[in-house]
């Protein structure tokens, strides 16, 4: 395909855009200005720059300057090899979509401090100006799929946060107007034969346009990860559109998970049922009472044993210590889940990743201030879990060769 040239003037323009957002938006407050040291018999090494976080700001930062310097046809050369080739961070995360997420910041930063301004028609124009700087080339599907993320980004922004009131009639139009966008962009493309992860997730992220959507999830979602059974986002969305509040029932969300462990079995074993069930669980305690507490123990095992990781360990050790903590009779299905921690920590945790500690949680702020309260996070739940040990004088000590706990003297 030959792609034309794109708008000169979209580098200075989404800069202006962008500067002028930043200026427009308040500053974020300021976290704590310190940190409480750690138990003082508590060694564990913390990893403030994990592989995981670097290779995520990396793959951004290409696509952003792939997008400043109007590189459209590398871009989706990019976007299109990377979607092929299941191409996947060290914590499984696709590299096509952190590209398109990079391509799009520019143009997304201005549109979201319009929309922090309540300007509707500005966001969306913002949105469709870089649309325009690709001159007629959204006939490429990588780059209609890159325009419909940072729709569906924005369609996100005026829904607002779980648990904040009802959008205003003019916040649900502005939504209703970048679903449309998103939908008007892939529907010329078929996901299965373009062999297209990335379009296939925007398929199932625009079930909220279908006319019966709890018709079509389950097969949307099956003819996503049968493409890339290998990254768990797509079953932990699947996960969260079966909700009751969504589109399925607590029924359909056990039958489905399991039926997702058993067409990954060969990647994750039983994991799969644990990807699925996982941010119901963290959102929705009442999961607790349909959830197969034995399966999906199985199923934390079966992902450390595939991808015995620190990033994965500390994904679990946080999800089982930290988001799913709270009062748990004793065998309750979150007692048995929970209980997870102290395998975790005996046989696979060896450093703290404090970004996944920070996300576990809401409320962690960003950068530094969530580096911070994630090794605070994580240090705290190190240490009530060994609080008996710590209490005795013994010493806690975690490293590459395993858990010691020293005695005192």
């Amino acid at each position: 395909m030959q792609h034309g040239p794109a708008l000169p003037a979209f580098r200075a323009l989404m800069a202006r855009l962008a500067d002028r957002g930043r200026a427009a938006r308040p500053a974020a407050p300021h976290g704590p200005r310190g940190e409480g040291p750690p138990p003082a018999r508590l060694d564990i090494a913390v990893c403030e720059g994990g592989s995981e976080a670097a290779a995520q700001a990396r793959i951004r930062l290409h696509g952003r300057r792939l997008a400043r310097q109007d590189r459209w046809d590398q871009l989706a050369r990019a976007l299109r090899e990377a979607d092929q080739g299941r191409a996947r961070t060290p914590g499984a995360v696709p590299v096509a979509r952190l590209l398109a997420e990079g391509a799009a910041a520019d143009a997304l930063e201005a549109a979201l401090a319009a929309a922090d301004r309540a300007e509707v028609a500005r966001a969306l124009g913002i949105l469709q100006v870089l649309e325009q700087a690709m001159e007629g080339l959204t006939g490429d599907p990588w780059l209609a799929a890159l325009l419909a993320q940072a729709h569906l980004a924005m369609a996100r922004v005026w829904q607002g946060r779980p648990g904040a009131p009802d959008p205003t009639p003019a916040r649900r139009e502005a939504r209703a107007q970048h679903l449309d966008a998103a939908a008007r962009l892939v529907a010329p493309f078929e996901p299965l034969e373009l062999d297209s992860p990335l379009l296939a997730a925007l398929r199932c992220a625009l079930l909220d346009r279908a006319a019966r959507p709890g018709a079509r999830v389950a097969d949307d979602y099956e003819d996503l990860i049968d493409l890339d059974p290998g990254s768990p986002e797509h079953m932990r969305a699947l996960g969260r559109d079966l909700h009751p509040a969504r589109f399925g029932s607590w029924r359909r969300l056990d039958l489905e998970a399991r039926r997702c462990a058993q067409r990954t079995a060969d990647l994750w074993g039983a994991g799969g049922y644990v990807w699925v069930w996982m941010d119901v669980l963290a959102g929705d305690s009442r999961g607790f009472a349909h959830v197969e507490a034995e399966l999906f123990s199985e199923g934390l095992h079966d992902i450390l044993a595939r991808r015995d990781g620190q990033h994965m360990a500390n994904l679990l050790a946080a999800y089982c210590g930290l988001t799913l903590s709270g009062a748990a009779g004793p065998g309750t299905a979150r007692a048995r889940i929970t209980g997870a921690l102290g395998w975790i920590l005996r046989d696979h945790l060896r450093e703290i990743h404090p970004e996944l500690w920070a996300e576990a949680r809401p409320g962690a702020g960003s950068g530094d201030t969530a580096l911070r309260r994630g090794k605070v996070r994580a240090l705290s739940v190190l240490a009530e879990h060994f609080a008996a040990d710590l209490r005795r004088g013994h010493r806690v000590v975690i490293s590459a060769q395993g858990l010691e706990i020293r005695a005192a003297g």
